[in-house]
């Protein structure tokens, strides 16, 4: 439980600071690469103390390297809906791939009870709902692209419980690490991107790398996996609306509305709900 409440507020702290730092716009693969240096030195730690990268089977990175090839395809348009939309309109819409994820590691992970199944399900069609603006019945102006980069998140969180609990979180994140920066790489020097890593201003540079802390979340998130399953785990994330509000609040002057406050609240009581009953 723990280390899911440390991961959720990294996760929070993440968000927030890359959507600071797209404010300090640099071309999309550029902006990408800059997250690695917290990613490499966890690899490096992960070799140090004992982990053999060659000695990983071939399926495994066979399936990790689709997952980072979907990952770097939604990179440029997930970019796209933080610079444009604010967090509080987008984030009820980002849990359009976890209803997907829970009902079908529901049925081929058997990971969860019954009523863990239930209040995961109550939760997340609770948060949609509540994200509808009634008020001027419409949609988000980016629904689509948020639809697509919520599909292409659903294909590899499915894939991501099936590697993690199959074999390692360790080394599902040296090998994913290694699969998204070599393509990464190849695509900021082709496409003439170095230079804007030369340009960004300092500023940039501080965002951006206290964003890097995702990568140091997204291990935590596997842990959690692991130990918990992928349903549970996702029903603990949700604590992460609370920490995002109050984090986007004080750093970008996100003004939360009192819709998003109740359903805050509102899934906070279902969270509880379900830990004391589970």
């Amino acid at each position: 439980m723990l280390i899911a409440l440390l991961s959720t507020i990294l996760s929070s702290f993440w968000e927030v600071s890359w959507k600071k730092s797209l404010t300090y716009w640099i071309r999309t693969r550029a902006h990408a690469l800059w997250s690695y240096p917290i990613a490499l030195a966890l690899l490096a730690y992960f070799i140090l103390t004992g982990f053999d990268l060659f000695s990983v089977w071939i399926v495994p990175v066979i399936i990790i390297s689709i997952i980072a090839i979907l990952d770097i395809i939604k990179e440029p348009v997930d970019q796209q809906i933080y610079k444009e939309e604010k967090i509080s309109v987008i984030m009820p819409y980002l849990n359009l791939s976890k209803i997907f994820v829970i009902i079908s590691s529901f049925f081929i992970y058997k990971d969860v009870s019954n009523f863990t199944f239930c209040i995961t399900i109550i939760t997340i069609i609770i948060i949609i709902l509540a994200s509808i603006d009634t008020k001027n019945k419409r949609l988000p102006r980016n629904f689509s692209k948020l639809l697509f980069v919520e599909t292409m998140r659903t294909i590899g969180l499915l894939l991501w419980g099936w590697l993690v609990l199959s074999y390692s979180e360790i080394v599902y994140f040296n090998v994913y690490v290694l699969a998204y920066l070599i393509p990464t790489l190849f695509l900021v020097f082709t496409s003439g991107q170095v230079s804007d890593l030369i340009k960004a201003s300092p500023i940039f540079w501080f965002y951006r790398l206290l964003a890097a802390m995702s990568w140091l979340s997204w291990f935590l998130s596997l842990v959690v996996i692991k130990n918990l399953g992928l349903s549970l785990s996702i029903l603990l994330w949700f604590l992460w609306i609370w920490v995002t509000l109050l984090v986007s609040y004080f750093f970008l002057k996100d003004v939360p509305s009192k819709k998003n406050i109740l359903l805050t609240i509102t899934v906070s009581v279902l969270i509880w709900i379900w830990y004391y009953f589970k």
